[in-house]
């Protein structure tokens, strides 16, 4: 599209990164990381949830959800897997970019939102590059990112 016109805004003033967006049973969520005023905007994962899109957005009882370097900034939108619902999660550990982490969503709703630990994936030796930022499926397409 070369003409975009702005038709809601999700969150307002807030300092929300890497927005990735779920609709599950009847309901969209939004996970992304958030500047509480402790930690930075890149290790600290909020979630919001609304009944529409378009909202109205409430933030999630138990934010921050987690606070971890290594796994809290999404790094791609949820991959269905069988059953499951897996979200590619940035480890910034040692270095922005450093590698990803694929976590199985255990739980979401209301009162509790759960993953299982990431399991770890990085650049292959034939990846020509120091790192690795994003992963995205649609269909049998997948789009990595690089960095470094």
């Amino acid at each position: 599209p070369d003409r975009w016109v702005r038709d809601t805004v999700l969150l307002t003033d807030k300092d929300f990164n890497d927005a990735t967006l779920l609709e599950s049973d009847g309901r969209f969520w939004l996970l992304g990381t958030e500047r509480f005023g402790y930690g930075s905007a890149s290790d600290t994962m909020a979630v919001y949830s609304a009944p529409s899109l378009r909202g109205p957005w409430v933030a999630h009882a138990l934010n921050p959800i987690a606070v971890d370097h290594s796994a809290a900034r999404p790094g791609g939108a949820f991959i269905g897997h069988g059953d499951a619902l897996v979200l590619p999660v940035q480890n910034g550990s040692r270095a922005y970019g450093g590698g990803l982490g694929l976590m199985r969503l255990d739980r979401l709703d209301d009162f509790d939102v759960t993953f299982a630990p990431p399991r770890p994936i990085g650049p292959g030796t034939a990846w020509g590059r120091t790192g690795i930022h994003t992963l995205n499926r649609a269909g049998n397409l997948e789009v990595v990112d690089s960095a470094g």
